[in-house]
Parts: C-alpha cells; structure tokens; sequence
C-alpha cells in the first residue's frame, strides 16, 4: 500500500523548557545586610553589578522587598550626581529574550532610565520610568532580540541627588522557541481520514446505519 507524507503544518508546539536567570544576583541578596537597614556600598562591590555606588535595602522604612528581603535603591549616598548600575551577560544573536523587574519610589518626581544594548552598542530597548508609587513595587515586563553573544542591562537615574528609584528582581530569560514542524508518514487510509472534514465522518456514519 502507498504511503503518504502528511506534514503536520498547522501543529507548532512551544518548548516548555525553563530556563534560568540570566541575571546574577538579580535580587541583591548576595550582599548580606543586617535586617531593616541600609547599607551603602561602592561601585563594584555589589556582586554582579557594575557601575557608580549604590545603596541597598534590607526591607527598610516600611517598604519590603518583591523578592527575598533586600532590594536596591539607585540613588545612592555619596555625591549628587547621576547614577547607574549595570551588567552584561551571555546571549545568542538572533534569539528572542523576556526581561522583567519590579520598581518602586522613595519619594516624588524620580524617574530612572532602562537600556538594553549589544555588546555592539546598538540599542535593543530603551524605556524611561516616571510612573512608580512610592513605596509601592510596580511590575515590568518587555522583550528584546539580542544581535551578539554579549548584552548589557543598564538603569540609570534621572533625577539627581540621594533619593529614591528602588528596583528589586532583575530577571532576564530566554523566551521559549516554537518547536520544529513534525511530519510523520502513514498509509493511504490513515492519511485519507485526516484530510477529510468531520461533517464527511458524519455522513458516512448516517450511510451505515440505513
């Protein structure tokens, strides 16, 4: 009996493979602080991060973290100038990536700015934040394509000074891929039966019960 190649086009599956946190020490829990407290610390010395100082928070002044029990505040003690904060991480051109993260206000008129760029310099996504409530955790979550095997994650303040834009949970993940198309071969029967509409099942069901 002839075979058919039936090509299961219209069935695309997504991976269900989780995958980790490109992000280290997303949640700024490495650095351990002694509970409601800050801690101020100086550029580089917060693992994983790079950049100007930074201050972080152990569910400090009424405000607990999104996630684990310390979060960090962009505006950090020291000078009045602008901060930021950043880290590159390993990706794959062409490849689809989730980001997400939580943001919160100390006080009024804060705004920070997000940048994910290629290790290229080319800007994959920008985006300023002036909406946060104070002492509320806003949630964000976007995508980019990455372009090269390295890609940056950068937020940096707006406002000046000493005070406020807490960010907390910085998670970046690969976006799961359809699955290959599958095609699988049958004999002419089984292949005739797939491509015939239901309503014909039903007709010939009617015909043999005459």
């Amino acid at each position: 009996m002839s075979k058919w190649l039936v090509v299961l086009s219209l069935v695309f599956g997504v991976s269900t493979t989780a995958h980790a946190n490109l992000i280290l020490n997303g949640s700024f829990e490495n650095n351990d602080i002694k509970s409601n407290s800050w801690k101020a610390f100086t550029a580089g010395t917060v693992d994983g991060w790079s950049g100007t100082n930074m201050e972080l928070w152990d569910n400090f002044q009424g405000l607990n973290a999104f996630d684990g029990s310390q979060y960090a505040e962009l505006n950090a003690n020291g000078n009045n100038g602008r901060y930021f904060i950043f880290q590159s991480f390993s990706t794959e051109a062409d490849a689809t990536y989730d980001v997400s993260f939580a943001y919160a206000a100390r006080g009024k008129g804060e705004s920070f700015q997000l940048d994910i760029f290629s290790d290229t310099d080319n800007i994959l996504f920008s985006q300023v934040f002036d909406d946060h409530a104070i002492k509320t955790w806003s949630e964000f979550y976007g995508d980019f394509v990455a372009q090269t095997a390295l890609t940056t994650i950068r937020f940096s303040t707006i406002n000046t000074g000493t005070y406020g834009n807490f960010v907390d949970d910085i998670v970046v993940t690969e976006a799961p891929r359809l699955a290959s198309v599958s095609s699988v071969s049958v004999s002419e029967p089984a292949s005739l039966a797939i491509l015939l509409p239901l309503s014909a099942f039903a007709f010939i069901r009617r015909k043999r019960a005459k």
